[in-house]
């Protein structure tokens, strides 16, 4: 019933917002996560404030360091979730440049687009570099969760950066073009290789 789309694909993208607002939207989420009693609590706060200090010092390469550096640590504590999993209009152009789809309804034989923003999975030095690999299981299934069509493995996306990116993103494309007309869920599980950890994202829509 599904096919497989070989444009499936992940791409990272750095932000581009002014380095000041990205400090302190740093700060503010390095502070927020703290505030909810992870164990790194202390770690992170100080590297937060010692980012505050350099930047009050015009020190923003040294305050984006540190701040990065805090965000790994959370991010290595974190449980693996996905925050952002939508149906978009086309292929995501980078991290967070997306145009969502209006509707979850879709007419027979369109390809559904979908992009996510997974996070909490597990970076692994190897010889100088980060790695990453992420895999992707779907399930088709009826509103009331009867599987009627699912694949192991559908999507794979392994990234090697020099530092562990925290702006990751993955477009996948289904084809669902024998599907007939009604209701159905998308059900995806991400699968951290490296970490071991998975996580579901539902996504009701119709054929129409």
């Amino acid at each position: 019933m599904l096919k497989r789309d070989s444009n499936a694909m992940l791409q990272l993208a750095g932000s581009r917002i002014g380095e000041n607002m990205l400090i302190r939207a740093l700060v503010y989420t390095t502070l927020l996560f703290a505030s909810t009693g992870f164990a790194f609590a202390g770690p992170v706060q100080d590297k937060a404030a010692q980012a505050e200090a350099a930047l009050s010092e015009d020190k923003g390469a040294e305050a984006v360091a540190l701040m990065r550096e805090a965000i790994f640590e959370v991010w290595k504590q974190a449980p693996l979730s996905i925050p952002t999993a939508t149906f978009v209009t086309a292929p995501a152009d980078g991290y967070g440049i997306f145009t969502p789809r209006p509707d979850n309804s879709f007419p027979v034989g369109e390809t559904l687009l979908v992009y996510l923003e997974p996070i909490g999975f597990d970076w692994k030095a190897v010889d100088g570099f980060y790695t990453s690999l992420l895999t992707v299981d779907f399930d088709l299934t009826s509103q009331d969760g009867k599987v009627l069509a699912g694949q192991k493995g559908f999507g794979k996306f392994d990234f090697k950066s020099h530092v562990p990116n925290s702006e990751y993103m993955a477009n996948l494309t289904l084809n669902v073009s024998g599907a007939p007309a009604g209701d159905y869920v998308l059900v995806l599980t991400v699968n951290d290789e490296n970490g071991g950890g998975s996580a579901k994202v539902q996504l009701p829509f119709s054929i129409q």
